[in-house]
């Protein structure tokens, strides 16, 4: 089974990144949770919230 780890690391580095307000590159973070949700239905509608609160720019979580 692939767990897809390495995009799993990079979106937790870039949301570790808006947690502390730091610059990141929200387009790239909601591209590989949209990916997350697709290829992982076990972590899919966590995914999709995240990929949700990216687009429309919301910070809370």
């Amino acid at each position: 089974m692939d767990y897809r780890l390495h995009e799993i690391h990079q979106l937790v580095e870039l949301l570790e990144h808006e947690a502390l307000g730091r610059p990141f590159d929200r387009a790239h973070a909601q591209r590989l949770a949209a990916t997350l949700a697709e290829h992982q239905p076990e972590i899919g509608n966590s995914m999709r919230l995240i990929c949700e609160r990216l687009k429309n720019g919301d910070l809370r979580s």
